[in-house]
């Protein structure tokens, strides 16, 4: 399947670059039709105008998205340059963190708490098609949210042969838990940056893209989903070790789910695509559905759905003061085997 080849191929694990300006590329902005406008404008607070912001910057192609109230902005990561972007709600693109190494960066949180920019990241797309001279790798790096310097890098991939680190949560206290896409095992890493096994289950493996996107309930346990399959699971987090995963019961599988976001009103947005085909996975169809549950998500409905996406490829979903958006980063184009430079973020 083609993959991201990187250009940069050193690996930053005791430092990172301060702030470092890219390119600022013209956006072309769409602005909400002047009913839902004036709808919208009621009950949010001034913010990006915009129903869609278009961006470009050279093949970012960016998988995973996160909201920065510090920046009024939104970071996101690379599946080609593994380097860390901001957006502007204009539309404007700079490079934010420069790449870590021959990786793609992919789920992106922002910690305000803890002054942290959170960042999974793997190089498992890029070892489908070049030999990078090292093992294979996956884990977690955190950067501090304002001098941007690296404040940990934790690997996940111990000796295994294949590892995806993927998507990222972190709970109140401030512990990361992030998914492995191949691997059975879903790991939490502490606030100084030690991992440990939060579970271990056979369910969780898988040949390409199995577990993805990942929440934490403020209940104590975690939501997290497989691509391939469209199973969501339950981690409980208080039970022991050998009895925390439960299949939450759906009405239909969410097949080709990539992304998860609680929302403030506690419904799961659950973002899927077709990009998988490229690659052969079983693959759902672009939209964004919301889950709600009734029973602490033993079980879940879904309430409504909004299908088909507009925009090609959605991979996640930043929720703003200004409204949730929607990322298109035209990361099945990289995977097919072609190139892009533009991304889209709409408004849901």
């Amino acid at each position: 399947m083609p993959s991201p080849t990187p250009k940069n191929r050193g690996r930053a694990r005791t430092t990172a670059a301060t702030l470092v300006a890219g390119t600022v590329f013209t956006a072309c902005l769409i602005p909400a039709s002047p009913a839902s406008a004036s709808a919208e404008t009621d009950h949010r607070p001034p913010g990006p105008p915009f129903r869609q912001i278009t961006g470009s910057f050279p093949e970012l192609y960016p998988e995973g998205i996160a909201w920065d109230p510090t920046r009024n902005g939104f970071i996101v990561g690379s599946a080609l340059h593994g380097n860390l972007a901001l957006i502007e709600p204009g539309g404007e693109t700079e490079e934010l963190v420069p790449s870590i190494g021959p990786v793609s960066t992919l789920g992106v949180r922002v910690d305000t708490e803890r002054d942290r920019v959170l960042v999974a990241y793997s190089d498992f797309w890029t070892r489908q098609e070049m030999d990078t001279g090292m093992p294979p790798t996956s884990g977690v790096a955190a950067f501090d949210l304002h001098t941007l310097e690296l404040v940990f890098d934790t690997e996940i991939s111990g000796n295994l042969d294949r590892t995806f680190g993927n998507d990222l949560t972190y709970d109140a206290d401030g512990t990361v838990y992030v998914t492995d896409s191949v691997s059975q095992t879903l790991y939490g890493i502490s606030t100084e940056g030690e991992p440990e096994v939060v579970a271990d289950d056979p369910r969780f493996a898988a040949d390409m893209v199995g577990l993805n996107g990942i929440v934490w309930h403020e209940d104590g346990y975690l939501l997290a989903v497989r691509y391939d399959n469209g199973e969501l699971f339950r981690i409980d987090l208080d039970e022991p070790l050998g009895s925390r995963v439960t299949e939450v019961e759906l009405p239909e599988p969410m097949l080709g789910t990539d992304g998860i976001r609680l929302r403030p009103d506690g419904s799961l947005y659950v973002v899927t695509n077709s990009i998988g085909e490229n690659a052969g996975i079983p693959s759902g169809t672009d939209g964004v559905t919301v889950l709600r549950s009734d029973d602490g998500w033993d079980s879940a409905r879904i309430e409504r759905s909004h299908e088909p996406w507009p925009v090609e490829g959605p991979t996640n979903i930043a929720i703003t003061p200004f409204g949730d958006y929607v990322l298109s980063g035209n990361v099945g184009v990289l995977m097919g085997g072609g190139t892009s430079d533009t991304f889209v973020l709409r408004r849901l």
